[in-house]
């Protein structure tokens, strides 16, 4: 399968600001870097296998949660493209 082109909702932007401006407030400059790398990671591997992630019921997504920290990354896929919507915090409630 074809990598598919990856598109970030602009709230999914303020998303990864707000969880680096937190970290680095909180953590230091270390943990955001790490926790910056691994949800990249996570969002490569979802161009690269993008069914990877469970459908939701509730709304046209598709969810991957980042396994060493406590986010989840809510995506759209179309033919061309993986639209990365939003990633939160697993405590947050997810859009509908």
């Amino acid at each position: 399968m074809q990598k598919k082109r990856l598109e970030y909702f602009a709230s999914a932007r303020r998303d990864l600001r707000r969880i680096a401006e937190y970290y680095i407030e909180v953590a230091g400059t270390d943990v955001t870097a790490r926790i910056g790398r691994e949800i990249g990671n996570v969002i490569l591997q979802i161009t690269e296998q993008p069914e990877i992630g469970r459908k939701l019921e509730s709304a046209p997504y598709r969810q991957l949660v980042v396994s060493q920290y406590p986010f989840v990354i809510l995506y759209r896929l179309s033919p061309a493209a993986v639209s990365i919507i939003r990633v939160l915090h697993q405590a947050q409630k997810k859009p509908r």
